[in-house]
């Protein structure tokens, strides 16, 4: 789906008033833990987000409940219902949100860093990204387009394991890492960090403006009130760093935007 028809089959929905929303007594909650976690087994997540869940359902007096998506691909195909009270999605994913009548609340408190790696000393013919649309996905094409390198064959595979594994095998010669993995890559001695990617929000906690502003704020507080244990527990789930939410109405995801229209998604 491209995403410059978001807008175009969007149907705004008035807010409804707190009492009418906790009143049916259910949060719930879909969550995409990205690219380096998206084969997680269904019971490991569900007890390891479930402290998070339980947190924000209870800001609201409302049961939680659970959706696990296993790529961007699910998380597009739920937005069209619009039945989803929360998101809590990488960067990219959450542009595609904002497009349907959500709202950022709060996000990790650590930013999206990533680098493209290359083989050392090798000339790159091909380049190994993640799934489309995902964030390391248009931002190694933002930063490709904006280093003037082209004529590059892309491959995209479904996890940052499988971009490496391309590169150990030469089906790449470059590819496109979280920070933490293409350090860990880096320090083998055989690659090399060839462009460092623009730093950006990272997972971001999205609400639908179906809810009141209290709610939003409520549940934005919650997740910034988590616990240690709850953080620490939520971090199972997710690839990227998770030390802790801030509360942010106004992440910038200006560069994001443009990095998915340059790639014609």
């Amino acid at each position: 789906m491209r995403r410059r028809s978001f807008l175009a089959g969007l149907t705004i929905l008035p807010a409804l008033p707190l009492v009418a929303h906790a009143a049916k007594g259910t949060l719930n909650i879909g969550i995409y833990p990205g690219t380096g976690k998206a084969d997680i087994v269904m019971g490991d997540f569900r007890a390891y987000a479930m402290p998070f869940a339980q947190a924000l359902g209870a800001a609201v007096n409302a049961q939680p409940k659970l959706t696990l998506f296993r790529s961007i691909r699910s998380v597009m195909g739920s937005l069209k219902s619009g039945r989803l009270d929360l998101y809590f999605v990488p960067p990219s994913v959450a542009v595609a949100v904002l497009d349907h009548d959500y709202s950022p609340i709060a996000r990790v408190r650590d930013q999206a860093t990533g680098v493209l790696v290359r083989r050392k000393g090798a000339t790159v013919s091909a380049v190994a990204l993640t799934e489309k649309e995902s964030w390391l996905d248009v931002m190694a094409r933002h930063t490709l387009r904006k280093n003037k390198i082209d004529g590059l064959k892309i491959y995209n595979f479904k996890t940052q394991d499988d971009v490496a594994l391309s590169m150990q095998r030469d089906y790449a010669q470059a590819g496109s890492l979280r920070s933490k993995l293409a350090d860990a890559l880096v320090a083998k001695g055989e690659y090399e960090i060839w462009h460092p990617l623009p730093t950006t929000p990272d997972f971001t906690l999205m609400a639908s403006n179906r809810m009141s502003a209290t709610e939003q704020n409520r549940l934005g507080a919650a997740a910034v009130a988590l616990s240690p244990a709850a953080i620490q527990s939520l971090q199972q789930t997710i690839h990227s760093k998770v030390t802790g939410f801030v509360i942010d109405k106004e992440a910038d995801y200006k560069t994001i935007k443009q990095a998915i229209v340059e790639a014609g998604y």
